[in-house]
């Protein structure tokens, strides 16, 4: 826990090297994988959240006043667009943090 408090972005590998450096025996990442879901810690993806500053926020309310009686013929005439991600392998390369249950 104490690897997980000071590096929440710690990866199984590094955490088992820690363990294995000048021991005998290695330590197995299912091993450290496992011990850290005992404990009581997952891994998760950390949150991203958009920086609104008050401009921001105030804009998007006037917006939001301003399309409120907006019909449904009005949104036909909108066109839009969405950002979607796909992958072919497992391999995402994104970042996880450990975090403790809820």
């Amino acid at each position: 826990m104490r690897i997980l408090k000071r590096d929440r972005c710690a990866i199984l590998p590094h955490i088992a090297a820690y363990f294995s450096d000048g021991a005998p025996t290695s330590v197995s990442l299912r091993t450290v994988q496992r011990t850290i879901i005992n404990m009581g810690s997952q891994s998760r993806r950390p949150t991203r959240v958009p920086l609104l500053t008050e401009r921001h926020k105030a804009l998007l309310l006037f917006w939001a006043r301003q399309h409120y009686h907006s019909t449904v013929d009005d949104w036909k005439h909108v066109a839009w667009s969405d950002e979607s991600r796909f992958q072919l392998y497992r391999t995402d390369a994104r970042v996880r943090v450990w975090r403790r249950h809820h």
